[in-house]
């Protein structure tokens, strides 16, 4: 009899600890995105995953931030080894294999920046002829910036090289996706140096749920986490994590 309480008992604290131990959500992140996902002292980082950590955290998930390849990011979503992908525009051939909530994660904004007291006003395209404007090499600011050929186009590698020739004058104005553009300020110690005088494209990204990780729950489990990006905007959270990486 008492062996049969043991197995019993046994049994019931397995159960018990079967519906405590949390679902966990696989999120899988770039290695350089900054300030939204990147890699630092061998840590995952970034607006995102502060975020996303928090949400999970709220609705009782444990969370894992694994950082790959953009290309096996998509494939491992494709193949349910990773839960979710964040900061995603949105396409359609992604619905084949991926649930999109509809709060987005962030809003992605190129726009042009110069210096405060540049007196430089920029209304229309057509505003920049006969200026210098610095750009980063490769990067695609939407087919209307892209094609329009009055430019005087300063290409430079990266950011930071925009930035510090934008500082010096060797530029009139630079134009940037503006998250990364004022998280590279803050690592150069000039995050009060620029203002934005045009925004040229605002493109809001998702986090997208793995259809064959989830099956159809996924589709409920996106909804949930827009609900709760809703509540971390409306509460100050989100708002005070871009502040901790951008000032």
């Amino acid at each position: 009899m008492m062996k049969q309480g043991i197995i019993l008992l046994v049994i019931l604290l397995l159960l018990l600890r079967s519906n405590v131990m949390a679902e966990k959500i696989v999120f899988a992140i770039v290695e350089d995105f900054p300030p939204y996902q990147y890699v630092e002292k061998g840590q995952a980082t970034g607006i995102d995953v502060d975020v996303l950590r928090e949400a999970c955290k709220q609705l009782g998930l444990d969370s894992e931030f694994r950082v790959l390849p953009w290309k096996r990011i998509l494939k491992n979503a494709k193949e349910g080894r990773v839960t979710a992908i964040p900061s995603l525009l949105y396409k359609e051939e992604r619905t084949t294999f991926l649930y999109f909530g509809t709060e987005p994660t962030h809003i992605n904004t190129d726009s042009i920046m110069a210096r405060k007291g540049s007196s430089i006003k920029v209304s229309k395209l057509d505003d920049l002829k006969n200026k210098v404007v610095g750009v980063i090499r490769g990067y695609s600011y939407g087919p209307a910036f892209d094609s329009y050929q009055g430019l005087k186009k300063e290409i430079c590698d990266d950011h930071s090289v925009l930035i510090r020739i934008l500082n010096k004058g060797r530029i009139d104005m630079a134009v940037a996706s503006e998250m990364p553009f004022r998280f590279n300020c803050k690592k150069l110690g000039l995050q009060d140096r620029f203002e934005t005088v045009y925004v040229i494209s605002q493109h809001p990204t998702y986090t997208g749920f793995s259809k064959k990780a989830l099956g159809k729950r996924g589709e409920a489990m996106a909804e949930k986490f827009s609900k709760m990006l809703r509540q971390l905007k409306a509460n100050g959270f989100f708002q005070k994590t871009e502040t901790k990486y951008l000032r």
